[in-house]
């Protein structure tokens, strides 16, 4: 079995890194949501200005010293209503931008993604090959489930692109499903 789940993530990462980019490259749908940030020349600088350090900011904010008085709530519900709201992920200095090296990134977690699969599916073991194909998407969609939506939900995520990424997850996991299907069996009983 464990040359199995070797075999299925060694294949599994390099499916998915091969279909993720055809879907990445090739189609139109992977910019779903993004937007380039209107007025940049005047933005950046104000942002530079007022945030200083690295993170993920949320606005409208709340104090969270005072997120239980009743008044704070009411004045962040308020805010909230009246808008905008958002998230910043912000780097104050900038980064460096090498595609070479996010991409080497990017297969190294999905040779990590293929090897759960991998052990999943030698765990679960469903008899059929479409069937193990199909679990492979579904676990898939379990992640986008449980990451993508609530992130719609509480954040503020553009519906577009939720949806746009729940069928990517399936249509691509589905695809690598094929490849590590092939590699990870049922045991013999």
């Amino acid at each position: 079995m464990i040359k199995q789940v070797l075999l299925g993530t060694i294949v599994g990462a390099i499916a998915i890194f091969a279909v993720s980019s055809v879907w990445h490259l090739l189609l139109p749908w992977a910019e779903t949501g993004f937007h380039a940030l209107p007025h940049e020349e005047i933005l950046h600088p104000a942002l530079r200005m007022g945030i200083k350090d690295p993170g993920i900011y949320m606005f409208p904010g709340i104090d969270v010293t005072k997120q239980n008085d009743p008044v704070e709530q009411k004045r962040y519900q308020e805010k909230f209503q009246q808008g905008p709201t958002g998230l910043i992920i912000f780097q104050p200095g900038g980064k460096e931008f090498s595609f070479p090296k996010l991409l080497v990134n990017q297969f190294l977690f999905q040779l990590l993604a293929a090897f759960v699969v991998s052990v999943l599916l030698a765990m679960a073991t469903p008899a059929g090959y479409l069937q193990r194909v199909l679990f492979v998407g579904l676990v898939a969609v379990f992640g986008s489930l449980v990451i993508d939506w609530p992130y719609w939900n509480w954040y503020g995520f553009p519906g577009n692109y939720t949806f746009e990424h729940l069928c990517e997850m399936f249509l691509t996991w589905g695809a690598t499903g094929f490849a590590i299907a092939a590699a990870v069996k049922p045991r013999a009983a």
